[in-house]
């Protein structure tokens, strides 16, 4: 029986609320007993409780709501022609919207994505509730940093004005209250942030870890919205809005987004908790993808829009108007542009998006997103991941007690694989059986939370402890990086490991001071020897010679699994690449009595970061 994708979103919502009101029920044995290896504790029950998201709210200093640019900037109504911001029908033209097709307006794709939901996703509050409570004398700062680039209209507004601030922080408390706050990264920052992000103030290459520049409401040229194409029509917008429109060519350079996806954070010493001085590079995507075929100065140049803003529909020639009047009729007038960059910003983050779907209500956001809404932008990110890698086999056969075989996986991308936030992982699950369907070799295989066999022992308390003994060793909490699978425990995992000031493992994103294992794959043309040392692979081990041999963007797996020559042939193969967003130890490395944290380990154990296909390979072996 095949669902549809409403059909089973429902399905998924209902199993999981089954599973809470189950466990809420039972006394801990019996029929009402929910089945499952870890139950939930009537406790630790706290669904998320966000109150109604405010979709029009009143222009505060330079900031409008999405909604009110929504008004303008729509599809044209269903059947109208010319039609503006809709899919193109194949059948007719690639070029030009058609009357019929979907919704592709920057407010439609906008509402759904990643980025509209900065400040709601429970992860990001649970983290920053976390480090705050881990150091309540540095709170504040921690709170304004963050809401820097999640909710970047209400806290650059604050600053501004001088208004919600509590000893010169803009506040996560205040956040919550502030539509403006909970509206996340909307079209009135990003199209007003300057083109300071090409130099920035602190960093020679572009701005960096929320060092951005939005002009005040008394400064010149202050509500000038920038966007990438020449000689805007500005009248409309003026009347309808206030804003001038500008043309700017950082509105299509990688530096814009660089203002924030590029991100350092300071380091503090875990034995003083307080500031060494130093910085850690927490996130990097921009200088990986400098330092690429990608990057501007490589043979293959494309920026960040150019792959994050698109829908494989939507080809450079493609030609739209990008408004229609406040009354929603066409303005023939008006200029059809390209290429056209569609709003869904997509990347790797399926559970943030199925989060949103399952919890639509309790987040806040029922009002502003119909049901289907992110679970269409969470498939569009499920097929996007399938572009970001590929898997090839050679030397296969079978020698003397030995499958053998050379697995390789390419880095499709433009950064390391995975990359920006340290919490993501990819490996490699391998399974071997014989022609009567017997299971030879079973190798990464995640279990129905998603989990892999070895989270067991990288999730213990030792290992998640926030401060540990001299003499513990990190070792037994993290997967080394595996060149070689000659058993069922050598599972090929490619993630960040964070290391303190003294060296341990760590999970508090403050307290890293280093990497102790970054086999994150380079991109393409990312020369090791001659990147800067923030973005360097650690713990590769100088007997993996093909690890991005040539600068190639890859690394390959040598598979040598003991047979006894009994097996029925052929030997049938198959491989996945899987993509986690949020990595176990990441979950339950949380500490803290915050009710977002609270609410996170609530979501994640009712829906857990799923393991997502990145590329399959299955082949036989005679």
């Amino acid at each position: 029986m095949k669902f549809s994708l409403e059909e089973l979103i429902t399905l998924r919502r209902f199993a999981a609320i089954s599973v809470l009101f189950l466990t809420a029920c039972s006394d801990g044995g019996g029929p009402g007993q929910a089945e499952t290896n870890d139950p939930v504790p009537d406790e630790d029950i706290v669904l998320p409780s966000l109150s109604t998201q405010i979709e029009h709210w009143s222009q505060t200093g330079v900031f409008l709501a999405a909604a009110d640019c929504g008004q303008c900037h729509t599809a044209s109504q269903p059947g109208d022609s010319p039609a503006v911001l809709r899919m193109p029908d194949f059948q007719v033209s690639e070029n030009q919207p058609s009357p019929s097709g979907e919704d592709i307006s920057p407010f439609f794709d906008w509402k759904s994505s990643v980025m509209a939901n900065a400040f709601t996703d429970p992860y990001f509050r649970a983290s920053m509730a976390h480090e705050a409570e881990m150091f309540p004398h540095l709170a504040g700062f921690i709170e304004d940093k963050c809401l820097t680039c999640h909710s970047p209209m209400a806290r650059t507004h604050a600053h501004q004005a001088g208004v919600g601030l509590d000893e010169g922080f803009y506040r996560a408390e205040q956040a919550l209250v502030d539509p403006h706050a909970r509206e996340g990264i909307s079209c009135t920052a990003c199209h007003q942030i300057t083109d300071s992000v090409l130099t920035g103030n602190a960093y020679p290459d572009g701005a960096h870890s929320g060092d951005y520049d939005i002009r005040a409401a008394d400064e010149l040229g202050a509500f000038t919205i920038f966007g990438p194409y020449q000689n805007p029509q500005g009248q409309a917008m003026q009347n309808q809005v206030g804003y001038t429109p500008a043309f700017s060519e950082h509105m299509s350079d990688s530096r814009h987004c660089a203002s924030c996806h590029e991100l350092y954070t300071p380091t503090i010493d875990i034995e003083t908790d307080q500031p060494n001085g130093e910085d850690f590079p927490e996130q990097t995507p921009y200088t990986e993808w400098v330092n690429s075929d990608f990057g501007p100065a490589g043979s293959n140049p494309q920026s960040c829009q150019q792959c994050h803003m698109a829908r494989e529909e939507i080809t450079d020639s493609f030609l739209t108007r990008l408004a229609v009047r406040p009354n929603g009729t066409v303005n023939t007038s008006w200029p059809e542009r390209q290429p056209y960059s569609p709003h869904v910003m997509i990347g790797g983050n399926t559970w943030l998006l199925e989060t949103l779907e399952l919890f639509r209500e309790e987040l806040g956001r029922g009002a502003i997103n119909e049901e289907g809404e992110f679970a269409a932008t969470a498939e569009l990110t499920r097929e996007f991941l399938k572009t970001a890698a590929t898997l090839t086999v050679s030397g296969e056969g079978i020698t003397t007690g030995e499958l053998v075989f050379d697995l390789s996986i390419q880095n499709e991308s433009g950064h390391k694989l995975p990359t920006s936030f340290p919490s993501p992982r990819i490996w490699v699950a391998t399974r071997v059986t014989d022609a009567k369907g017997a299971t030879v070799f079973a190798s990464g295989l995640p279990d129905e939370t998603f989990r892999l066999p070895m989270d067991a022992a990288f999730t213990t308390d030792a290992c998640l402890a926030v401060k540990k003994t001299a003499d513990f060793d990190s070792a037994a909490c993290y997967q080394p990086h595996i060149s070689e699978v000659t058993s069922e425990d050598d599972v090929p995992v490619y993630e960040a490991v964070l290391g303190s000031t003294t060296g341990q493992i760590t999970h508090v994103l403050l307290y890293a001071a280093n990497s102790l294992k970054d086999n994150r794959i380079p991109p393409r043309g990312f020369d090791i020897d001659s990147v800067p040392e923030d973005v360097r692979p650690i713990g590769i081990g100088d007997e993996d010679t093909d690890f991005n041999a040539g600068n190639g963007g890859s690394d390959t797996i040598q598979y040598r699994i003991p047979v006894t020559g009994t097996e029925a042939l052929p030997l049938q193969v198959e491989t996945t690449l899987y993509y986690q967003t949020i990595r176990p130890s990441f979950i339950d490395g949380l500490h803290g009595e915050h009710v977002w944290i609270d609410e996170f380990r609530t979501v994640a154990r009712l829906n857990p970061p799923p393991a997502e296909v990145m590329a399959e390979l299955s082949f036989q072996i005679q």
